[in-house]
């Protein structure tokens, strides 16, 4: 068998689109990192008057041999036992912290549940929450469980449900892309029981899941080759933060040169889900009127988000809001400029340049929550286990998100200038890795001792010190330390990969 290469039966309309574009299933082996050979495998087309061409697949180093299915069958067990330990795990987590509650569970969640249970759906003409109809829907359906316990544990309940959802996507995803077993439960416990994810939804009671469950199945259609735009389209309709997510769509749409025509599914399924409001007897400015609503709520550049406004705080607030979003949408369009006509293919690739989209949007866009990061937090999980190079990107935004939430949670602000800063490193380091990605994956050892020694000093000093707002030479101390911790462990991860991979060749 030659290793070299791999065959493919290709219909003749389809020769000169980008490899991946065509290409199905797509080869485990163009993002799983556990392998160090190449591979070929055939595959005939089904339409009529296909030519066969050569494509070769390169292959990201870890292991000295393929995965085989006798290997598979024996880690399937352990993977599966993982599994439920850790959701049973994630079970009894989210049941301690089922009656915690901060200001927004009752300023907002539970008076909102409570008029749903009040009133029914005749409740529906009323804009009894300031979210889109969907999440009226969603309380509607949780009212009639109220016997079952206190009216916040049944909102988090709902959280629950989609964060289960997004867990069990995210492992498709590396399931899909590695055929490995181990590394798509991983996937799933890491989502589960992810510090950010515990936060939001057990106990907050937040419903950031939902939308990033929705963006989460938008970018999983897109790696299997399928058009992902009205997964997309759902995510914009239940909050407004599904558009981070705008830019690696419009890529994806210019890139497989599909027809602009599909972005009126984004309001179309938004009308779709308003019928039953609107047929309640809700007006039509009202349910138009959601997002710009939200949008004029808070008039503060940044609400505890770890993002570039913690850098330019003393911007006017006019000012700021205007120079964000042009950095936004020029940051925006060029990313999806850079999916178009990028020469890379295969599923790593798509989930990188859907990270990319979803930290860069929250990161230059003004008036911010500590929450928005969430679809980034999720989707570098599933990258990471695609490719364990890509670890320090998922720790590094798992640490930066709680900094965040501690703001809000605890008072301690303190904690989002070095949240920022490690942020905006790996924006950095992101966006060139878009440039110049490589496939090796050796960590190394000293970056990441002097990143957790660094991250546990500074967690220790901000705990300490509390809501306290002097700035010490004791916290300059710590806040640096992380910061360049965080960019040594960045830039040691890249250039040992890059290292591996030139010495591999």
């Amino acid at each position: 068998m030659d290793r070299s290469s791999e065959r493919l039966c290709v219909p003749e309309g389809s020769k000169n689109q980008p490899r991946s574009e065509y290409r199905y299933p797509s080869p485990p082996d163009c993002a799983d990192p556990t392998c160090d050979h190449r591979w070929s495998r055939t595959s005939s087309a089904k339409s009529d008057g296909a030519t066969n061409i050569t494509i070769e697949v390169g292959t990201p180093r870890e292991f000295d041999r393929s995965i085989h299915p006798d290997e598979v069958l024996r880690t399937k067990p352990l993977a599966i036992a993982l599994a439920l330990v850790c959701g049973l795990i994630g079970l009894v987590l989210r049941y301690l912290v089922r009656e915690y509650a901060n200001s927004d569970a009752f300023q907002f969640l539970i008076p909102w549940y409570a008029f749903a249970r009040d009133h029914g759906l005749g409740g529906l003409a009323e804009a009894f929450t300031n979210y889109t109809p969907f999440y009226s829907y969603l309380l509607l359906i949780a009212a009639p469980f109220d016997w079952l316990g206190q009216p916040l544990s049944l909102v988090k309940t709902i959280s629950a449900i989609f964060e289960l959802g997004c867990a069990t996507v995210v492992a498709q995803m590396v399931w899909r892309s590695t055929k490995v077993p181990l590394r798509a439960s991983l996937a799933f416990c890491a989502i589960w029981l992810a510090p950010t994810v515990l936060f939001n939804g057990p106990m907050w009671g937040q419903a950031d899941s939902i939308w990033t469950f929705f963006v989460l199945v938008s970018v999983a259609t897109f790696m299997r080759n399928r058009n992902g735009v009205l997964p997309f389209a759902a995510a914009c309709s239940v909050k407004a933060q599904g558009v981070f997510l705008g830019p690696f769509v419009l890529g994806m749409l210019l890139r497989r040169k599909i027809h602009p025509a599909w972005l009126a599914a984004i309001p179309g399924v938004y009308a779709i889900l308003a019928i039953p409001v609107l047929v309640a007897g809700r007006s039509l400015v009202s349910v138009l009127g959601i997002y710009l609503g939200q949008a004029n709520t808070y008039h503060q550049l940044n609400m505890n988000a770890a993002n570039a406004w913690v850098l330019a705080g003393g911007t006017p607030y006019s000012a700021g809001v205007a120079i964000g979003l042009v950095l936004a949408t020029a940051s925006g369009l060029a990313l999806s400029i850079f999916i178009a006509q990028s020469k890379r293919t295969g599923p790593e690739f798509i989930l990188l340049v859907a990270c990319a989209s979803l930290i860069l949007m929250p990161y230059l866009l003004p008036k911010m929550h500590e929450r928005y990061f969430y679809g980034f937090e999720l989707a570098s999980i599933g990258l990471a286990c695609i490719n364990l190079r890509y670890l320090p990107f998922a720790v590094i935004a798992q640490v930066d998100g709680v900094l965040s939430y501690l703001a809000f949670d605890r008072g301690i602000t303190m904690g989002l200038l070095p949240a920022a800063l490690c942020n905006t490193a790996l924006v950095f380091y992101l966006v060139l890795d878009l440039r110049h990605g490589e496939s090796a994956s050796r960590q190394p050892s000293l970056a990441w001792l002097g990143f957790i020694a660094s991250m546990t000093g500074l967690f220790s000093y901000l705990l300490f010190a509390g809501e306290s707002l002097n700035v010490s030479p004791a916290y300059l101390l710590a806040a640096s330390l992380s910061a360049a911790m965080t960019l040594l462990l960045l830039k040691e991860s890249r250039r040992v990969s890059a290292d591996g991979a030139t010495s591999s060749r």
